[in-house]
């Protein structure tokens, strides 16, 4: 599994300058205090998404996940510190966030498998 901050140099490839908000968000959320990849493939499971996160860790097409889901997976608490974290609100930050993820994770998983130790 490749490292979230080579996975971030990616989704920015060809920007200058200073990783943005919405990349701290990105990197929080999938290697943070509070949660990893593995974490978050689990809330997927446990709300009957796994789908959704299989397609995106697989090699295939990217299935789109929508802000109503990622609003349940995340939590309404986790999803309010995040959108601080980047300055938008809520309804904005998960829209950013459904367009982002899907990729975010694709590259963390290029072997097309999630793996829960180093």
């Amino acid at each position: 599994m490749r490292l979230i901050h080579q996975v971030i140099d990616d989704l920015r490839a060809g920007l200058d300058g200073p990783v943005s908000p919405m990349d701290a968000a990105l990197e929080e959320l999938l290697n943070g205090e509070r949660g990893s990849l593995p974490d978050l493939a689990d809330r997927f499971t446990e709300l009957g998404l796994a789908s959704i996160m299989a397609s995106w860790i697989g090699n295939g097409p990217n299935r789109p996940v929508s802000t109503h889901d990622l609003r349940r997976i995340l939590g309404e608490e986790r999803v309010q510190d995040l959108a601080t974290l980047t300055g938008l609100s809520p309804d904005d930050f998960l829209v950013h966030l459904a367009r982002r993820l899907p990729a975010a994770v694709h590259r963390m998983t290029p072997e097309g498998e999630l793996r829960t130790t180093p």
